[in-house]
């Protein structure tokens, strides 16, 4: 079973068929893709100040991205 990290944001600025676009409280914007977001039918472009689920594979990724 997949484990989960959760991200803390300010708005879901953007979203697509595949992916939401995400303001976290940290400042970064980032693409979060639907895939790798639990329950990613629970949220839509808009929503604000929530908590969204990633799997642990992917923000493993993103960190990784940002020390680049």
């Amino acid at each position: 079973m997949s484990e989960f990290v959760h991200l803390d944001f300010l708005v879901i600025r953007r979203e697509t068929a595949k992916a939401f676009q995400v303001h976290l409280e940290d400042g970064r914007f980032v693409w979060l893709p639907k895939s790798q977001v639990a329950d990613a039918g629970d949220y839509a472009a808009g929503d604000k100040d929530g908590t969204i689920s990633v799997s642990e594979w992917f923000y493993d990724k993103m960190q990784n991205q940002d020390e680049e």
